[in-house]
């Protein structure tokens, strides 16, 4: 059958691919339609054909699914952030562990058992950290978020991911960029809101500072939000997309928050990556912390370990542990943190993951378990050499890309370690993103 783009098929949802699209396939050629969940038959509208494969909307549901559910959002579809609110828990859950699976399927040839997903409460309003673009169109201040694939900005008046109190923040600073006439200086808006202190930190992002009115705007905000303990600006006169980049200058209090995780307390700056979900984060550096089987006695070794978090959280139950961090400022927050906690039996190096790896074979450091936790691009082949050579007996991954995880141990199980759990964690509910601790022991050879 020949296929047209704008025609109208019937079909039935088999599956979906990673981006959380269900599957449906139209005399064996493949449709990817957002919105739809397995099982369920609809009339969909063609609106792409590639050579392979093409994409699709749903004109209408003939039978839906007992796991769909109405969006709490008003605008989830046009935004695109939380792309699978029109499923109910249960499904979410079972999307989430079947990714994992497909991503050790597919890029692993491995058919690991997958452990059933953790979930923190809440589901919503658990988010500590927003950035949020700015724009002044036709006489009016927009704020939201952009349109997949666009520079159109979606509007909110609440964002259901984001806590209550960064919510109210935002849509003021709206009324006050109007009131003020500075919209125009405005690029982004970042708040962070450490939920346990109730610290709060707003972030400009601008032209230039000082602008017009700036003194009255900034008075006003902390005058209204007592719990911000940090105002500042960033001069970004980049034409790029990278946001955080160019001169921070210091408004009113100090340049970081204070957060509190699992006993420890934390500073959070600016640039500074900190997990995003508070309650999930719990679970998931406790399971990781737990699977590197400490008892005191180890040489534990924190690679990609940012402001020092786990490696911290850890070194109560270790005997040394290694930092390794190619962030100067994330280093520097992690020496702090450390003493703010009182760890004595963590040192830090300040270099990329594989030449901090090659530093520890250097020292000859004899490591007994290893966290590492890379960005979402995994581990280079270096990297994963000098972690070979430095043959930590336990070896915890910590991921936020199962298809890049899976692709590292495949990897690291031809270089004689054996994969014995795959446990996923749901740090943001709503979404297609998925966090997973793999945890490797090493094959006596």
């Amino acid at each position: 059958m020949l296929m047209e783009k704008n025609e109208t098929y019937t079909a039935t949802c088999e599956g979906y691919n990673e981006d959380g699209a269900g599957v449906v396939k139209i005399d064996g050629f493949v449709i990817f339609v957002n919105g739809l969940i397995e099982h369920e038959t609809a009339e969909i509208g063609i609106t792409k054909l590639k050579k392979n494969y093409g994409y699709g909307r749903i004109v209408r549901l003939i039978t839906p699914s007992e796991h769909r559910v109405t969006p709490v959002c008003p605008v989830a579809k046009p935004c695109g952030g939380c792309q699978l609110q029109h499923m109910d828990d249960a499904e979410q859950r079972r999307f989430k562990m079947e990714k994992v699976r497909m991503c050790f399927r597919a890029n692993a040839d491995m058919e690991p058992e997958i452990l059933p997903i953790l979930k923190a409460e809440p589901y919503e309003n658990y988010r500590n950290k927003v950035q949020i673009p700015v724009q002044f169109n036709k006489g009016k201040v927009e704020m939201g978020f952009y349109q997949n694939h666009t520079n159109r900005i979606v509007e909110f008046d609440t964002c259901h991911v984001q806590s209550k109190l960064s919510n109210e923040i935002s849509a003021y600073l709206k009324q006050q960029f109007a009131r003020f006439s500075c919209a125009k200086q405005i690029r982004h808006v970042l708040i962070k809101h450490a939920h346990r202190t109730g610290e709060v930190m707003v972030v400009l992002i601008v032209r230039n500072y000082p602008f017009e009115n700036s003194e009255k705007l900034t008075k006003q905000l902390c005058e209204k939000y007592p719990q911000i303990k940090s105002l500042s600006a960033i001069i970004n006169r980049r034409e790029d997309n990278v946001i955080l980049d160019g001169k921070e200058v210091l408004i009113s209090g100090r340049p970081y928050i204070e957060e509190t995780l699992l006993g420890c307390r934390f500073r959070i700056s600016a640039r500074s990556f900190y997990q995003i979900n508070p309650y999930a984060t719990e679970i998931l550096y406790s399971k990781a912390i737990e699977a590197a089987g400490l008892t005191g006695r180890e040489t534990l070794i924190d690679l990609y370990c940012g402001t020092g978090t786990m490696g911290i959280i850890g070194a109560s139950k270790a005997k040394k542990v290694y930092g390794i961090e190619i962030v100067p400022d994330a280093v520097k927050d992690a020496k702090i943190n450390a003493e703010i906690n009182g760890v004595n039996n963590i040192d830090f190096f300040c270099m990329d993951a594989s030449k901090g790896a090659q530093a520890i074979i250097r020292s000859k450091i004899k490591a007994d378990a290893m966290i590492i936790d890379p960005p979402r691009k995994g581990c280079s082949r270096d990297t994963i050499d000098a972690i070979v050579k430095i043959a930590p007996q336990r070896l915890v991954y910590v991921s936020c890309d199962p298809a890049t995880l899976a692709r590292d141990v495949k990897i690291l199980s031809e270089e004689g370690y054996q994969l014995c759990s795959v446990q996923p964690v749901d740090m943001f509910p709503h979404t297609t993103h998925v966090e997973t601790i793999v945890l490797l022991q090493k094959l006596n050879s």
